[in-house]
């Protein structure tokens, strides 16, 4: 097991104690959150693009009120909290003020006078007046932590644009989607650039981009006639075959230069996402040989129906190809290591395109001259061995810049 991924679930044993039996342990707030949000299933590049934005908000404070708040009223973000929490200050005057308020504006002609606290700074009146009857309804204090965790997540995860964010792979777009969509603040470019660079640093203090999966087979250089040892595919070859994920196509031919079919390709993705979620591939091929896996494809969203119904005999595209595997391993399987801004022959817009994308990301695919794709080119199966060698083992995935 990987340092970080132990780091995790000692932090995790560590609150569970500390919430049970150890109330006076003191661990981070910081700590507390990465171990929360990650407990919530997000990917860790989702996690440190929230953490990155808290950060910037609160330094992770739940009790933080707006530091204009503080010097105008001349109070500390514990008084203030109690008094919430007492009920000094009322529901009302939690939502909109004017002895508070720092904004004001006129919602379906009711004048609101707003200002920030907790996590996240929540300012809105209709966001301020869900966190404090979600706050009410648990019993917790208005600056609990958890209590403020959880409606971070309620809401946030409720918002259609973040339907999908639990599943980011990109640290730098997770964290300037999180604060368009959710924090919705007048941050500068460079401020923002900032909350990105929190962001990478939460993600090297607790996360880990590595993959590694077990190699049950044995390569010799040589054994297939076909590699040449001076091949640019023969270590690919030599992984793939290594880790399982292909065989040749006779004991001593590869057939490098053939091509790949959807049913191949389909094979190789569902033994890529089985290994990677249960350490194995346990397929048990009956009748059509392909079968088994195309169901397994289909139940575990690396396809889909249309796909499933189609002809899968026929040779597969390179588009067709990173489609299938953009969705053989989870967020965290295929976490970006590169910035790719632009690749010469594939727009974001196209279809195939998301995919494309998130596997240059990621070091799974790099591209020909200049980061050129050829989308409706054939497949090889030396490229295939790439890419599956790749998806196996994180150490071998390649730096590229476009």
């Amino acid at each position: 097991m990987k340092g970080k991924k132990l780091l995790f679930v000692l932090l995790a044993a560590v609150l569970t104690l500390q919430l049970l039996v150890l109330p006076a342990l003191a661990v981070s707030n910081e700590e507390q959150i990465w171990v929360y949000l990650r407990g919530k299933g997000l990917s860790q590049p989702a996690v440190a693009g929230i953490m990155g934005n808290l950060q910037a908000e609160s330094g992770y404070l739940p009790n933080n009120l707006e530091n204009v708040a503080n010097n105008r009223l001349g109070i500390t973000d514990v008084e203030f909290t109690a008094m919430v929490d007492n009920g000094t200050v009322t529901r009302d005057e939690f939502i909109s003020s004017q002895k508070f308020g720092l904004y004001s504006t006129t919602f379906y002609g009711t004048q609101y006078y707003m200002y920030g606290y907790g996590l996240a700074q929540w300012t809105w009146f209709s966001l301020k007046a869900e966190l404090y009857d979600f706050a009410k309804a648990q019993g917790k204090s208005i600056g609990d932590l958890n209590m403020q965790l959880d409606y971070l997540v309620k809401s946030a995860l409720a918002m259609k644009k973040l339907a999908n964010y639990g599943d980011s792979t990109d640290i730098e777009e997770a964290t300037r989607l999180f604060h368009t969509v959710y924090e919705n603040s007048s941050s500068t470019e460079a401020m923002i650039a900032k909350r990105v660079d929190v962001a990478r640093g939460v993600f090297a203090k607790y996360g880990d981009a590595s993959v590694t999966f077990p190699r049950p087979e044995t390569y010799t250089p040589g054994q297939f006639l076909d590699v040449a040892k001076n091949a640019w595919y023969v270590s690919s070859v030599a992984d793939a075959y290594a880790l399982g994920l292909m065989t040749g196509v006779s004991g001593n031919e590869f057939a490098p230069t053939g091509n790949v079919t959807l049913a191949q390709a389909i094979t190789m993705a569902a033994r890529v996402h089985s290994i990677y979620t249960t350490g194995a591939e346990r397929f048990q091929p009956t009748g059509v040989w392909y079968q088994v896996y195309l169901d397994y494809a289909l139940k575990n969203g690396i396809i889909d129906q249309t796909m499933y119904k189609s002809n899968v005999n026929r040779e597969a595209t390179r588009a067709q190809f990173a489609a299938i595997f953009a969705e053989a391993l989870p967020a965290d399987g295929l976490i970006a290591i590169n910035t790719v801004r632009a690749i010469p022959d594939v727009k974001t817009t196209d279809s195939y395109g998301p995919a494309v994308y998130k596997l240059y990301k990621a070091g799974i695919l790099a591209g020909g001259d200049r980061g050129w794709f050829y989308p409706a080119s054939q497949i090889t199966r030396a490229e295939a061995a790439a890419v599956v060698a790749r998806m196996g083992d994180s150490e071998a995935r390649q730096s590229v810049r476009l």
